[in-house]
């Protein structure tokens, strides 16, 4: 169960490559029924496939973690935009546990995410508010 002894740990995912092919075919499931407004950019939301989802996997899978994935609630998430991404670039990702919290019976895991490309000029930021259910004790 997590506790405010994981804050700080960091959980990182570098040299993605942004693939031209996936992010379009994101950007089409987004749009739905429309047509998608610029086939070859990529969406700011597909921050969500090089930052969030490689990050968060390490530590929902951390064993000294131990997050109950059956009680998890994903509460907030939000993200900054300082560049955008093009398809091609590198993108090193990173996640940090930044606190952990008991609040009426329930964990709460303030996580600061941030992707940079391989030169080090970010491209977002953000944070992801995940809430398990019975806190620790």
């Amino acid at each position: 169960m997590p506790d405010p002894s994981h804050a700080g740990r960091v959980y990182r995912a570098p040299g993605l490559v942004v693939e031209a092919e996936r992010a379009r075919a994101f950007a089409e499931a987004i749009a739905g029924d429309d047509a998608v407004a610029e086939p070859e950019a990529v969406p700011p939301t597909f921050a969500a496939v090089y930052c969030l989802f490689p990050t968060l996997g390490q530590l929902f899978g951390d064993p000294e973690v131990g997050l109950d994935l059956a009680g998890l609630i994903h509460g907030e998430q939000r993200f900054s935009f300082h560049e955008p991404v093009r398809p091609g670039d590198v993108i090193d990702s990173q996640a940090r546990i930044a606190s952990v919290q008991e609040k009426r019976g329930m964990t709460f895991i303030d996580v600061e995410l941030g992707a940079a490309r391989a030169d080090g000029r970010t491209v977002c930021s953000g944070r992801a508010l995940l809430i398990m259910r019975g806190a620790a004790g």
